[in-house]
């Protein structure tokens, strides 16, 4: 029996139950049968096919529908059924009784195991919801007969045209996109496409205006073609997700989206492409229909912006100067909007035709929260905040302030970026193009090159910041010597405040801010002095504080290796003796919270795994690992040193914790507990969904300043995976020195310092590291 397509006539035929519930399993297997198969392209065609397979079961549910109408609501009105959404229904009634009939009609229906938004209502009481709740009345002014009286439904359209032409909606809609646009202030990937900012609702809001104008009788235009694409794209879409997670799930998550583009049987990169543009056209449709949803403040940004080609504006041969794209760029979101009119009436193409690539281009690692072009401009917007002063106690205020050029910031954060789409390495290429921009702009010669080399630069400090070893004076000397000024050096600091920030929370921390607040801070030292940085502490210094302890103190640092001292603290040197000296067992730790970051320090007798059982333990009780400093003595004990934080909360680990982490490390390491097991147990009870996107990954280099060998490994995040790492580089026979862990939204890229190691192969070991790990 094929499927009728929504919007036909209602069925009145009569059927046995048997029949009808046959007729509803004729709607599961269709809808199973869609995860498998799709229906043409996989948008509107599925939507039909489901809501008229649906109509011809719920028609047929009821034995008598004399005085009665079953009307399909929300989505299904609309005949926009995706496979696993709601079911709204409403029974609309003029009789004394219908509790058999509302029975018989949505029994089956909770039976088949649909999730069902039921009401049984006469005409006055739906008319008075309608009055009562505007979401009632938006929901029924697409209503659909799918089934029983035609004359009460049309009583029931009667009513909803009395409410609609006594209550405007324009207030509503405009503050339900307010709601979405503060929710998400900038569009975002993981985009919700039935609530979120340029999705389903907008679209319906559209509708709703068009059809209010009907029921007063007023002329209303059709649907732009803009926006019925639009529509197709977000249904196939949310299609593809409901099919592939077999459930309703509306999120453009990131572990989705591969198996979305494979039902779509397209690039991912494409899907997520038209998509993004999708809902960028939604976003341009709300502000053209409802203006009042932007800021507006300022209201105006003066008439050389706000023209659009106006007398005494801009033309298309008269683009904006450097002093009003500045304007634009610190006018928030009403700098957006005209930016966007700008660059859609043309007056922008020859100025900046490189902003097509990028302006809805997607990202899909999953710690990118935003599109490129909505990214760009969130980070104009940190930057603003940085310049104003705005949280951090000011201290990013204070090196802008000392920079006093505003307007350039403001520049390096919009363009920093303008590289991706191209192919190749996004900062050369971008430097490339900023440099072509200058020109067109007129931009002076000295601030062209900050721009260019800013722009080129912008990965060096967080790359260097969160991978590289912050206590050895080469790396420093290496950074600021490429860097080779304060004034580059403060526009690319603040530029990886702002990017940070912007791309998304994971890629944001107090650890990573200190982390690069360390490196800025000895990268200008350098550059203002010429003189290498002095890292940790002295043997003198040491002696100085061990009092009666210096026999000890030098026993020590002749047993540690040479680069032990560069990055220990004299006070840190004592902490370690002592907690040798105190050692009974075959380890023993201490915690000192009184630091930016917390540290614990584990000493012990150096045995097989030992450090996967360390890190064994601290993922089973919850602690995230942030940075590793391993040391071992040349008489087999080992001192450790990691900076952690709470793995639930993000701050401190409670005090408390700590008495049973010393004793399970003390009892994995004796033999007596299988860490591994306490790893997995807690693993099942918080299961953390890593990104799929891609395998584990291993880029095996050498450090330029240290002469270190490197290993990075990119995999996805899951509890126990830096123990699992640790063991595959101790098969591997390398000894780790330093180790700095980044965790970045379902995925971690860990970096691994091995000592000095010309012996190894560096493309085998990265291809033996990555076929080691799991999934």
């Amino acid at each position: 029996m094929s499927p009728r397509s929504s919007g036909s006539e209602p069925v009145n035929e009569e059927l046995t139950q048997s029949e009808a519930r046959s007729l509803l399993a004729d709607f599961t297997d269709l809808r199973d049968s869609v995860r498998d198969t799709r229906i043409g392209r996989g948008g509107r065609e599925v939507c039909a096919a489901l809501t008229g397979s649906l109509d011809r079961a719920v028609a047929a549910l009821l034995p008598s529908l004399e005085g009665t109408a079953v009307v399909a609501l929300g989505g299904y009105g609309r005949g926009e059924l995706s496979p696993y959404s709601d079911v709204d229904l409403m029974l609309l009634h003029e009789v004394d009784d219908v509790s058999d009939l509302a029975a018989d009609l949505f029994r089956p229906l909770w039976d088949a195991r649909l999730q069902v938004g039921h009401s049984v209502r006469t005409v006055r009481e739906a008319a008075t919801a309608a009055r009562e709740r505007f979401d009632s009345h938006t929901t029924l002014l697409t209503a659909r007969l799918v089934a029983g009286s035609e004359g009460l439904f049309s009583q029931l359209m009667d009513e909803v045209a009395r409410v609609t032409k006594a209550r405007p909606l324009r207030n509503y809609l405009v503050e339900a996109e307010r709601e979405r646009r503060n929710e998400a202030p900038f569009p975002i990937m993981a985009v919700d496409l039935k609530t979120g900012r340029g999705g389903l609702r907008a679209l319906q809001a559209f509708e709703w205006v068009r059809r209010r104008q009907e029921l007063i009788g007023r002329f209303t235009a059709d649907s732009q073609p803009v926006e019925e694409k639009a529509k197709e794209t977000i249904l196939r879409v949310r299609n593809a997700l409901h099919a592939v997670s077999g459930r309703r799930s509306d999120v453009f998550v990131p572990e989705l989206r591969v198996p979305v583009a494979g039902w779509l049987e397209e690039d991912v990169f494409e899907v997520a492409s038209e998509l993004m543009a999708a809902l960028a056209s939604i976003d341009r449709l709300a502000e053209s229909v409802w203006p009042e949803v932007i800021d507006q403040r300022p209201r105006r940004l003066g008439r050389k912006v706000w023209s659009g080609g106006r007398r005494g504006g801009l033309t298309t041969d008269d683009p904006p100067d450097l002093a009003t794209l500045d304007l634009i760029l610190r006018s928030g979101e009403r700098g957006r909007a005209v930016f966007d009119t700008l660059w859609e009436t043309g007056q922008l193409n020859r100025l900046f035709p490189e902003w097509g690539v990028v302006v809805n281009l997607p990202q899909l690692e999953p710690f990118h929260e935003h599109p490129v072009g909505a990214h760009v401009w969130r980070t104009v917007a940190e930057m603003e905040k940085i310049i104003s002063g705005d949280g951090d106690n000011g201290e990013y205020g204070k090196v802008a302030l000392h920079l006093n050029r505003p307007d350039l910031l403001r520049l390096a954060a919009f363009l920093h970026d303008i590289g991706k789409g191209h192919g190749g390495d996004h900062a050369e290429i971008g430097a490339d193009i900023v440099a072509s921009f200058a020109r067109r702009l007129g931009i002076e010669s000295d601030e062209a090159r900050l721009l260019i080399e800013a722009v080129r630069h912008h990965l060096l400090l967080p790359i260097t910041a969160t991978r590289r070893d912050l206590d050895d004076p080469a790396v420093i000397e290496e950074v600021a010597t490429l860097v080779g000024s304060i004034r580059l050096l403060e526009v690319l600091y603040l530029l990886t405040v702002a990017d940070s920030r912007a791309t998304g929370s994971s890629m944001w921390s107090d650890w990573k801010a200190n982390l690069l607040r360390t490196l800025f801070r000895r990268c200008r030292r350098y550059l203002e002095t010429a003189v290498p940085v002095a890292m940790g502490t002295t043997p003198e210094e040491v002696l100085a504080l061990a009092g009666d302890r210096v026999s000890l103190a030098e026993l020590h640092l002749n047993a540690m290796p040479s680069e032990y001292l560069r990055s220990v603290a004299a006070v840190d040197v004592l902490l370690h003796i002592d907690l040798i000296m105190a050692l009974r067992g075959v380890s023993n730790l201490a915690t000192r919270d009184d630091q930016p970051i917390a540290t614990v320090v584990v000493v012990g007798k150096v045995r097989p795994g030992f450090r996967r059982i360390v890190a064994d333990v601290f993922a089973a009780h919850g602690i995230d690992v942030l940075e590793a400093r391993v040391f071992g003595r040349s008489d087999g004990l080992v001192v450790d040193t990691f900076w952690v934080r709470d793995g639930r909360t993000s701050g401190a680990v409670p005090a408390e914790r700590w008495d049973l982490v010393r004793s399970d490390i003390e009892d994995g390491l004796s033999g007596a507990l299988d860490t591994a097991s306490k790893v997995a147990s807690r693993a099942s009870a918080y299961p953390v969904g890593g990104f799929t996107g891609e395998g584990p990954t291993a880029r095996v280099s050498v450090d330029p300043a240290s002469g270190d060998t490197v290993v990075v490994v990119k995999c996805s995040d899951r509890i126990g995976r830096l123990a699992e790492i640790l063991s595959v580089l101790d098969d591997c026979g390398l000894d780790i020195r330093l180790a700095k862990l980044d965790s970045r939204e379902g995925e971690i890229v860990d970096t691994f310092h091995v000592g000095q190691r010309a012996d190894l192969d560096r493309a085998a070991l990265g291809d033996r590291i990555a076929a080691s790990l799991t999934p």
